[in-house]
């Protein structure tokens, strides 16, 4: 097998061919290319099973044509990046990529792409059997190059699973699947094609059978498209495209589906991928209200009662993002961006980038966001509760400064004055001033019984700036005078 490494820098091209040598992975011939030109040149001369492809090295226009050249040579992609972007994430979903790594780079995840990526390659072992079995003229150039014209007679069957790697499953399956008549199958890394000559006028029949048939041995879902007989269509790779743009109305729609041309399913119309303002507060209000079912109800009617045209799916995607970047916020207020969380949180984020079908991100994200509420409800008593220990614990470090204030307490566990004095008054039935005298008092009573300091010193030890204060304030709520008090103290130990 041939791997083509393109790296701007030559010595990271060189490090990871020293570890292909090293993991003795089954790696023939490998090609280090450093710019996109010399890059597109080594594809269409070698025509390589594996791209290890860095994406920052693509300048925007160049992006068409390098996609062009993937299509074409059909190679398995690990892209890279130094850029931990959603951009870069949407690019590596462009191309079909194995897997995205960002720099810098892990050996050990290099070599399990690498594995990955040729596990995936295997599969194409099987296409000379297949073309040798059912060539009637039709091959891999006929679908990739727009040189042969369609004589109007020609069909054609995509066959996709949901995840890649069933496809030699599939393409066993279809080996012994009884075709009226019998297409030229071409498998391809990630679907299979089957072209039919002079077909009958059932294909739509045709294509169910097989999805009705497939279902009775697998559990994976499977979507066909086709694309009867025309002759508007001018060749078949116009007709292979035309049925690649159709299969993305499985984001949508789902797989178990039968998909040909309709009207609607020309072209998406743009919407704003972002949260307007508006929606921002409505998310931010439904999360604080901890309401389920509201949230619920706006992810169902804005994402799931949808009819064609749709929306381009890449920029939902980034709205379900928009989403997510509100609730990182709420959970940093609930101190949920971590462990069990965090690591759902990423899961969830590469569903939105990977997951092939809308309403199961929609229903992942639900859970997701269930398991959250109910978390941060639990987390939001035990804050409450934390809130008022913290503010006491600093009034009873604090309470000696004359200066201190309920703005302080506040302040240092990190809540507006009005809710802090709101929670202390509910959890604790006073207010910060009584709070703050009680603590005065009862300290001042200790000095009074264990030292000689004179009730000014006492006063001012404990937070009072004037000694008549202090002693009138004591007297109300000891109903005695500090001196009284002394007094009765040593008395009752004489």
């Amino acid at each position: 097998m041939k791997i083509v490494i393109a790296e701007r820098d030559n010595h990271e091209g060189v490090a990871i061919e020293w570890l292909i040598s090293t993991y003795s992975i089954p790696i023939n011939t490998v090609f280090i290319t450093n710019t996109v030109k010399e890059t597109m040149a080594t594809l269409e001369k070698e025509m390589p099973e594996l791209l290890y492809l860095e994406l920052d090295m693509i300048p925007a226009e160049h992006w068409l044509q390098i996609q062009r050249y993937v299509k074409i040579f059909s190679p398995k992609i690990i892209a890279v990046t130094a850029e931990a972007t959603f951009e870069r994430a949407k690019q590596a979903i462009e191309l079909g990529s194995v897997d995205l790594l960002v720099k810098p780079l892990d050996p050990v995840k290099i070599r399990q792409c690498l594995q990955t990526a040729l596990s995936l390659v295997a599969h194409r072992e099987t296409v000379d059997v297949f073309a040798s079995h059912h060539d009637e003229g039709y091959s891999y150039q006929t679908l990739f190059l727009d040189h042969e014209q369609n004589n109007g007679e020609m069909a054609l069957m995509l066959l996709h699973t949901e995840t890649n790697d069933k496809v030699a499953d599939l393409l066993q399956f279809l080996t012994y699947f009884p075709f009226r008549e019998h297409p030229t199958i071409l498998p391809l890394t990630d679907m299979v094609v089957c072209l039919f000559q002079n077909p009958s006028q059932h294909l739509r029949d045709e294509a169910w059978k097989v999805l009705t048939e497939w279902e009775t041995s697998s559990f994976e879902p499977l979507a066909a498209v086709i694309i009867p007989a025309n002759r508007e269509m001018k060749s078949v790779h116009e007709m292979y495209l035309a049925a690649r743009r159709l299969l993305e109305m499985t984001f949508f729609i789902g797989y178990r589906q039968v998909i040909s041309p309709k009207e609607g399913y020309e072209s998406w119309y743009e919407v704003d991928p972002f949260l307007t303002s508006a929606e921002q507060r409505e998310w931010v209000e439904m999360l604080n209200n901890f309401d389920k079912q509201k949230i619920k109800e706006w992810m169902h009617e804005e994402f799931l009662h949808m009819e064609s045209p749709f929306p381009n799916p890449e920029k939902l995607r980034t709205r379900l993002t928009s989403i997510l970047a509100q609730v990182r916020r709420f959970m940093k207020t609930y101190q949920l961006d971590q462990d069990e969380m965090e690591t759902y949180y990423m899961k969830i984020f590469s569903e939105i980038l990977y997951n092939r079908v809308l309403y199961r991100i929609v229903q992942e994200m639900l859970l997701f966001l269930y398991e959250l509420l109910d978390r941060s409800k639990i987390a939001e008593v035990f804050s409450k509760k934390d809130v008022i220990e913290r503010g006491i614990l600093y009034i009873e470090k604090h309470y000696s400064n004359p200066d201190l204030t309920l703005e302080n307490v506040a302040g240092a566990v990190g809540r507006s004055t009005a809710y802090y004095s709101h929670l202390l008054m509910k959890r604790q039935g006073m207010s910060f001033r009584q709070l703050l005298a009680a603590k005065r008092i009862n300290e001042s009573k200790r000095l009074l019984n264990g030292s000689q300091l004179s009730i000014k010193e006492i006063a001012n030890q404990v937070g009072f700036r004037n000694p008549s204060y202090f002693t009138r304030l004591f007297k109300e709520m000891t109903m005695m005078s500090p001196r009284e008090y002394r007094l009765h103290i040593r008395e009752g130990m004489e």
